[in-house]
Parts: structure tokens; C-alpha cells; sequence
């Protein structure tokens, strides 16, 4: 099974289900942020960010928040349950088995074993997966497609991760559950493991977590992948909208008013903005592994702060970053700007996209796997 032929989640139940709740979006969604016309030149960034959060939001605020994030997580969950119950997964989608471990006994972990494996003494290299979801929603189900297309073209193990959701598990705990259920699986005399060859890797939120357990986890594996990732929650809401491209008025990021609510939910009140284990960008390359992999999307209000993190792990100077604005490599770093595309292109995470729009996610996400995968093989996977 290659991944053009299989990896079409916008006509698939995980599609369908997340329309569902995309609708409840848009209707709360303040009117303003539909109409507004952007300022198609971005203006000189602000690098001075605060420090720390300064305080809670207006207890009015909180009520909206709170009514807004568990409404969504709600018909979220209703909406997926629904449409795994009307339409079963295609075996060849569905995982090897499930996984929890003592560590943390009630996320149950999925595990891609590829169907090469034949009960030999063969060892595979291993993927830890971390699916995205602002910290709040989904789960590690939502990117089955994903991870059994990855597991079969690569011949590499897959375990999709779950951990705790915000607003009920706020930073850190997220991170927690990452580190000690990845050192489990690793450990996981049961699995084919090659423990030389371990890479966690994870989108949007998971990327996140994949750079803040990522450092705890440095001398476990060999590498990261971090696709589209928040990296840094100093930056205030306008700022990142302002930072990235508008090809029309239209063109704007989905959610991109719920910057507040995702950092209400995940965030504890009093916490160090510049935590490297939450803002991953202030993290030190030797905190962290040799070998990273980012990507991020043209159209995308997270991609600015995405290339300036991996740019300054890089050491990158001023005509360096000119340069790589599309992409670089450089030693054990590498960089990519998928052009032409918005935040979750990976999963058509977007309203109405068209089939013009489904049609270049599919192309570039196709382009992705392939860099990726050489990437993998001649970087942190390489014998």
C-alpha cells in the first residue's frame, strides 16, 4: 500500500467526523474574525516577548472558555464516535494492537507493526507518533491512516502515543505522559525494537510535545520530527497572524481566534512563558537530540515561529535564514516550507477546502513522506 493511493483523509470517517465539529467552530467564532480583511504586509516583528503568563483572564472570559473548549470537545467526541460506529476502519488502516502500560494505565497506546515482521529475531527502527489537537482535542486514533501507510512504505515500527488533555491536564502532565509512556515502549521487551533507532515525531500540538518530551527523552532517541508546531506562546495572537502570507481576504488561519482559549486550557496561571518545555523554541540544541526534522505550511500563522526555532538550533546567520525561508539543511537539521498550503494539511484540517486545495494537501503531504522517509534512512535510522 503506497501512501497516494491510501492517504486520502479528506473523503475518509476521520474527514467527515472532524466537519462535523468544524461546523460548531464556525458558528462560534466571534463575526468579526469571518469578515476581517488582513493586512496583506506583515509588519516588523517584535523579538522581545514576555517572560511569564502575568495573569488569569477575567473571570467572564474563563466562563466563555471553559463553555466554548468542553462544547467543542463534546461534539468532538460525539462526532467521532458516531462515524467509527456507522463505518468500520479498513483492516489494513487498523493498528497491530493495543497498548497500555503501568506507567499510565489508562491511555491506551496504538501499535503499527509492519507486515513484514515474521516472529524472526529482526529488529525495526521505531516511530513514536503524537497526533495533534491544540493539547485539548482527539486522539491517538485520528492518525491511524497515517501510521499504518508510514509503518508498511518504511518497514518501521509505529507506536501512536495517547496522553492527558487539556483543560483537565494542563502543561506539564502532557509532556509527563509522553516521556514515560515513550521510555515504556522502548523498554517493551515484547516489541521488535532497535533502541539504537528511536525517533519521536508529532503535528501541530504533538510537535509540540515531541520537542518538549524530546529533551527529556535526548538520550533515548536519536532524533525528532516536528510537523507545522506551536513553538513559542510568548508571541501574542496578532503577531503570529500577521507573521505569515494572506493570498486574499479569505485566506486565513482556521481557529485563529482560539489562540487564547488553547493557551487557557493549557497553560497553568503563573507559568514561565519561556519554559524550553513549553515554548519549545527557547530550548538549547544541546539539550536536545542531533537529528531534527521540521516542516512547516506557507499558510500557516504557527510557520514563522517554527523556522526561527529550528534556524537558531542550526546557528543559522542572518543570510542563512534568507536563504533557507523555503528550506535548509544543515548538519543534522532540516527544514522545510510545504508552499501552497494551510495549517493541518496533512489531515485537510481546514474549512471547505475544495478539491483544488484537497488535491495539493495530497500532493505535498505525498512530497513530505518521501523527504521524511529519506531523511529517516540516511540521518537517525541509518545503520
Amino acid at each position: 500500500m503506497d501512501f497516494a493511493s491510501s492517504h486520502n483523509i479528506c473523503d475518509s470517517r476521520i474527514g467527515r467526523s472532524y466537519t462535523l465539529f468544524r461546523l460548531f467552530i464556525i458558528i462560534l467564532q466571534p463575526n468579526h474574525s469571518r469578515n476581517l480583511v488582513p493586512d496583506m504586509t506583515p509588519p516588523e516583528i517584535n523579538r522581545t516577548p514576555s517572560a511569564r503568563l502575568v495573569s488569569k483572564p477575567s473571570l467572564t472570559k474563563r466562563v466563555v472558555y471553559f463553555f466554548k473548549l468542553w462544547s467543542l470537545k463534546l461534539i468532538t467526541k460525539i462526532g467521532f464516535a458516531v462515524v467509527r460506529l456507522l463505518q468500520s476502519q479498513p483492516s489494513e488502516l487498523r493498528p497491530t494492537y493495543l497498548k497500555a502500560y503501568p506507567c499510565r494505565p489508562r491511555l491506551v497506546n496504538r501499535i503499527f507493526v509492519p507486515k513484514e515482521f515474521h516472529e524472526s529475531a529482526e529488529l525495526f527502527p521505531l516511530y513514536i507518533d503524537l497526533h495533534a489537537g491544540g493539547h485539548a482535542l482527539l486522539d491517538a486514533q485520528f492518525d491511524d491512516e497515517f501510521c499504518a501507510t508510514f509503518t508498511n512504505k518504511f518497514n518501521v515500527l509505529v507506536a501512536s502515543i495517547e496522553y492527558s488533555k487539556a483543560p483537565s491536564n494542563k502543561f506539564p502532565k502532557p509532556t509527563n505522559d509522553v516521556v514515560a509512556i515513550a521510555q515504556a515502549i522502548i523498554n517493551d521487551e515484547k516489541l521488535p525494537v532497535d533502541k539504537s533507532r528511536v525517533v519521536l515525531g508529532g503535528f501541530s500540538a504533538g510537535g509540540n510535545l515531541s520537542l518538549s518530551a524530546g529533551q527529556i527523552l535526548k538520550d533515548k532517541i536519536k532524533g525528532i520530527a516536528s510537523f507545522y508546531p506551536i513553538t513559542d506562546f510568548t508571541l501574542p495572537l496578532a503577531e503570529k497572524q500577521q507573521s505569515r502570507p494572506y493570498r486574499h481576504a479569505k485566506d486565513l488561519d482556521d481557529l485563529k481566534d482560539w489562540g487564547p482559549i488553547w493557551d487557557w486550557a493549557y497553560i497553568p496561571p503563573g507559568q514561565n512563558m519561556r519554559d524550553p518545555l513549553l515554548s519549545v523554541r527557547y530550548a538549547q540544541a544541546d539539550n536536545l537530540p542531533r537529528w531534527i526534522y521540521m516542516v512547516g505550511a506557507e499558510y500557516d500563522m504557527l510557520a514563522n515561529e517554527a523556522r526561527d526555532t529550528i534556524s537558531d538550533l542550526a546557528g543559522l546567520d542572518l543570510r542563512g535564514r534568507e536563504n533557507g525561508l523555503y528550506g535548509f539543511e544543515k548538519g543534522t537539521y532540516k527544514w522545510t516550507m510545504a508552499r501552497g498550503v494551510r495549517h493541518g494539511f496533512t489531515h485537510n484540517l481546514m474549512n471547505n477546502p475544495g478539491p483544488d486545495a484537497v488535491a495539493l494537501n495530497k500532493k505535498r503531504t505525498e512530497e513530505m513522506l518521501e523527504d521524511f522517509g529519506a531523511w529517516l534512512f540516511s540521518g537517525p535510522f541509518a545503520s
